[in-house]
């Protein structure tokens, strides 16, 4: 099989076997980022469910982790209502 430029191709499924691991890689490595990213998020959350908080503040961690973990600073809000004791 000839490519465009008159070459002969001995392996005609090289691109298209390369194409799908490719295409299989990336969906992997966006399929970990996800993965990291919730467990990040949900961290302060399972450390005071670890620290045995009571109702009220694991529902304070929570709210503060969930809603206002885009700013950084409501994240580690969270995160040190988590670890004090």
């Amino acid at each position: 099989m000839k490519n465009r430029r008159g070459v002969i191709n001995k392996h005609p499924f090289y691109i298209s076997y390369m194409t799908i691991v490719t295409a299989f890689l990336l969906a992997l490595k966006y399929i970990a980022a996800t993965i990291l990213l919730i467990m990040v998020i949900l961290a302060p959350a399972w450390i005071a469910q670890q620290t045995k908080k009571d109702k009220t503040e694991m529902a304070i961690v929570r709210i503060s982790s969930w809603l206002l973990c885009w700013t950084g600073l409501g994240w580690f809000v969270a995160l040190f209502r988590a670890t004090k004791k």
